[in-house]
């Protein structure tokens, strides 16, 4: 008894012995350190930067940056949680009125649902998506005819990056990551008038950095293309190939972002293409790393869509691997049908719940497992009170966006026309 009161006694002596002071989190080594930040989130690494020049050097290097996001795809995908960010566009007072904001995937998922409250600002001028890519949002700014320039945004750290104006009408656009030179492009196709009244086209790439310019391509290989909708090139990365990627004429047109050349594969055979006006009705997405297309099935006779149909190719460019993903009943109440809006397919869940958004803006969540179907709308997000997208704005509604620490080549903002833009939301930092 006595000899375990004696250990007791000197355990108790070691855990209260003082220490000169209590280690801080900035005595570790600099590699500690980086294993540790490698492993938080990253809004909270843009608090973090705020906490010494030292961290605020490590956590924005490109080295940092790419790691983390390496991590963040391949290892941990919790440190980059998906969100929704949207566009609507409607007239206010004879002006022009667009939106855009951010909203929580995991607060639609929820069962039951949470508050689904977004972040958004309303601006006199219409911005339309281009893409997402790695954390970087690409909006364009455009008048119908005369000109668009494109804008590069992180959300989750403020950063902003604005192409030089480009002529011209939009026919097709993109943006996406080259992987054999590490940068990021758009791509734009561009009608301008000529003489003596004729279109003239041209297709151009800029290559982001700090001393990048349109440069000419080879034009889009098509004579007649369908380009009304399905003008944003979806992108589709992997280890092998980045490419864009457009429904043209009945199949799927590809532009490889490495090599610079073009390409097409068959869309599901003999289930899209019925008629003229199904070229509209389709919409390409990337589901779980997948191509996939969506698109409206109707009533022969009636012209009423009554089932939106999602098939996924599991062998990127394999015809033969296309698969049906989903057949997804239209609720008369909820949804409807628009000559220039198709179903758009956004995420699939962990738990295989496809999450889909409706052209009238409501959210469709169909369970991959017993193929049961749930409708909800979302309230406080900026979406409802423009329930329905502008029809003239052919730019993309909505895209997944992960949060993230990239700016392309460690540029820095250079953009004075997207202060409005929302801020990220901090959070705090334990002392």
């Amino acid at each position: 008894m006595r000899i375990a009161e004696e250990k007791a006694s000197r355990r108790l002596e070691m855990v209260s012995c003082p220490t000169p002071r209590t280690r801080l989190l900035t005595d570790l080594p600099k590699e500690t350190i980086i294993e540790i930040f490698l492993r938080l989130p990253a809004r909270t690494l843009v608090s973090l930067r705020s906490v010494c020049s030292s961290w605020r050097n490590l956590i924005s290097s490109p080295d940092f940056t790419c790691n983390h996001l390496r991590r963040s795809c391949l290892l941990d995908p919790t440190l980059n949680t998906p969100q929704i960010a949207y566009f609507t566009g409607a007239y206010r007072n004879d002006v022009r009125c667009g939106s855009i904001g951010l909203l929580s995937v995991h607060s639609i998922l929820d069962n039951p649902p949470k508050s689904n409250q977004g972040d958004c600002f309303t601006e006199k001028r219409y911005y339309g998506f281009i893409g997402s890519c790695n954390g970087l949002l690409c909006l364009v700014d455009a008048h119908a005819f005369k000109y668009m320039h494109a804008i590069l945004w992180n959300p989750c750290t403020g950063f902003t990056f604005e192409s030089p104006e480009i002529s011209g009408e939009v026919r097709f656009c993109g943006f996406g990551y080259d992987h054999l030179s590490d940068s990021y492009k758009i791509f734009a196709s561009i009608r301008t008038e000529g003489r003596p009244s004729r279109f003239e086209s041209s297709t151009r790439i800029y290559t982001i950095g700090p001393t990048s310019s349109w440069r000419k391509i080879d034009d889009i290989p098509s004579d007649d293309p369908c380009w009304d909708v399905n003008r944003e090139g979806e992108f589709f990365g992997s280890s092998r190939l980045c490419t864009l990627n457009w429904i043209v004429n009945d199949v799927v047109l590809y532009f490889d972002l490495g090599k610079e050349i073009y390409g097409h594969f068959p869309l599901p055979e003999g289930k899209i293409a019925l008629d003229p006006h199904f070229k509209r009705l389709t919409h390409l997405c990337v589901l779980r790393n997948c191509l996939s297309v969506c698109y409206e099935h109707k009533n022969t006779f009636k012209c009423i869509v009554y089932k939106w149909i999602v098939w996924q190719m599991k062998e990127y460019g394999d015809a033969q691997s296309w698969i049906k993903l989903a057949v997804i009943p239209v609720d008369e109440n909820f949804t409807y049908s628009d000559p220039f809006r198709c179903l758009q397919p956004l995420y699939i869940s962990e738990s295989d719940v496809l999450l889909a958004l409706c052209p009238s803006f409501g959210i469709v969540l169909c369970n991959l497992n017993d193929e049961s179907v749930d409708f909800r709308e979302i309230d406080g997000s900026g979406m409802k009170n423009n329930p329905v997208f502008d029809k003239y704005v052919k730019y993309r509604m909505a895209c997944i966006y992960h949060e993230s620490l990239v700016s392309p080549n460690g540029l820095h903002s250079n953009s004075s026309k997207m202060l409005r833009l929302i801020k990220p939301k901090p959070k705090p930092v334990d002392s």
